[in-house]
């Protein structure tokens, strides 16, 4: 009997360890202006007017609805298709116990500011932050995405753009 109570007790133990350690986050030093410039802007050699363009044609292949597109300011916001959270170990036990789905839904938004820069070259920056709303739509989290690749394959595609523009004026 005193091996059955250990073993159960050392089985609550390390799963309380484990869906404890699971919801433990590790905190990082937010980026600095230029830490995020590096990635989330670049220069084209075009007009602003091309690259203004180009940004809402990715966004919009991209799956974004734009909200708001301002070429004398330069300004684009625009909203991204919405996803269901993943779930985590809390949301299988109230799936289970209660029978309710808790997870929310991540919207993506998207920003991009075009620029006209004194050496004559326009500058884009991208900004992409994901916002997590709980189904009460009390709760929100915003995360920016701070994935460097996930920047450039988008800048790349803007690239892809302005050619094409260039290439049929």
């Amino acid at each position: 009997m005193k091996i059955t109570t250990s073993f159960v007790l050392a089985v609550i133990v390390a799963f309380f360890a484990i869906f404890l350690g699971g919801c433990a986050a590790t905190a990082t030093a937010p980026k600095s202006g230029v830490e995020l410039q590096a990635y989330q802007a670049r220069e084209f050699e075009t007009s602003k007017r091309a690259a203004f363009s180009a940004a809402m044609s990715v966004f919009q292949d991209l799956g974004f609805i734009i909200d708001d597109g301002d070429f004398d300011t330069g300004l684009i916001t625009a909203t991204g298709p919405s996803a269901r959270e993943d779930f985590g170990m809390g949301d299988v036990l109230a799936q289970i116990f209660s029978g309710t789905d808790l997870r929310g839904s991540i919207h993506r938004r998207a920003t991009a500011f075009v620029e006209k820069m004194p050496s004559g070259l326009i500058r884009i920056r991208l900004n992409f932050v994901d916002n997590l709303v709980q189904p009460t739509g009390s709760a929100r989290r915003s995360t920016p995405i701070e994935d460097p690749a996930f920047y450039q394959a988008t800048f790349e595609q803007i690239d892809k753009a302005i050619f094409v523009r260039s290439g049929s004026t």
